[in-house]
């Protein structure tokens, strides 16, 4: 799972930029007296194919992202914030782990990127995210009063139709599910033949697929286990997949899923709706209170 937050927002500048001297015309913009330099603003630019009439806007977007970057450093250093080397190390092996180191530090040259260099901005990622986690996210609450008058205006959203538990053997064409059928009534059981003969990967369970709605199923499976009882069999049913034996194994009738049931799901939801705003505003605080200096003459 690669957790990588590229959080950057377009804000409306605040601050003009002002004349710089001539020792400053490989500066694009100075951030509380930092640099942002051409070359990293015209790296920042490298990845996108704008046309003539898109490039004005696409720098001022670019050089607002490099400003709230460097806004957000600024501050996790401020806090004290800190990335450990396990902290890394734990991502790094995330990222990398469908590829050999070797072959990794190959791509990244073909990139033009060291390996140190890209480590590097790993761990600003990581100080990144544990910035916006602490600052932005984890001050959000959401009340249960919130919880329950959302799940009181959406109940049709928490309506569950009804579900039905289906094993399956998937062989490859229609005479093998033949045999299997006829070995199932020899008195052969379902979930050993599933095992040894299907090709599916949820043989390892016995064929057991979990439970599903009518809408989930495709119009061939649907058709065939909806005229099952519980324990019984289907006739061999051919899908874009190959061909199927079906074994019913239960059914849950419709039901209204409790507000209890609920209750994390809605939270969730919630708080991941409010962050967007929440970031925004954060950022633009950030950005009221800094001093921000901009070299128009190379945004033109």
């Amino acid at each position: 799972m690669r957790r990588v937050f590229f959080l950057f927002l377009v804000v409306i500048l605040l601050i003009s930029g002002c004349r710089k001297k001539p020792e400053e015309k490989g500066i694009v913009a100075r951030v509380n007296g930092e640099p942002i330099t051409l070359e990293e603003f015209n790296k920042a630019l490298l990845p996108y194919s704008p046309s003539k009439e898109e490039i004005p806007g696409l720098k001022r977007r670019v050089l607002d992202q490099l400003i709230e970057k460097r806004l957000k450093l600024q501050e996790a250093r401020r806090l004290g914030l800190r990335v450990t080397d396990e902290e890394l190390n734990q991502r790094i092996k995330e990222t990398m782990s469908s590829y050999p180191k070797s072959e990794f530090v190959t791509f990244l040259a073909k990139e033009g990127i060291t390996f140190e260099k890209w480590k590097n901005g790993v761990r600003e990622n990581i100080l990144l995210e544990k910035l916006i986690t602490f600052q932005v996210y984890l001050p959000l609450k959401v009340s249960e009063k919130e919880i329950t008058a959302y799940y009181q205006g959406h109940q049709d959203q928490f309506k569950e139709p009804k579900k039905f538990r289906i094993r399956q053997i998937l062989v490859e064409n229609q005479a093998e599910a033949e045999e299997i059928l006829k070995a199932l009534g020899k008195g052969e059981g379902f979930e050993e033949l599933a095992r040894k003969r299907s090709l599916s990967p949820d043989k390892e369970r016995g064929g057991d697929m979990g439970y599903f709605s009518t809408e989930e199923m495709l119009a061939e499976w649907e058709e065939a286990v909806g005229k099952l009882s519980p324990g019984e069999v289907s006739y061999p049913v051919e899908s874009p997949y190959g061909w199927h034996i079906f074994k019913l194994e239960k059914v849950l009738p419709p039901r209204m899923v409790s507000l209890k049931e609920a209750r994390k799901k809605i939270k969730e939801k919630l708080l991941l709706e409010r962050r967007e705003g929440a970031l925004k505003e954060w950022l633009l605080g950030l950005r009221v209170q800094a001093k921000i200096e901009i070299n128009e003459e190379l945004l033109r």
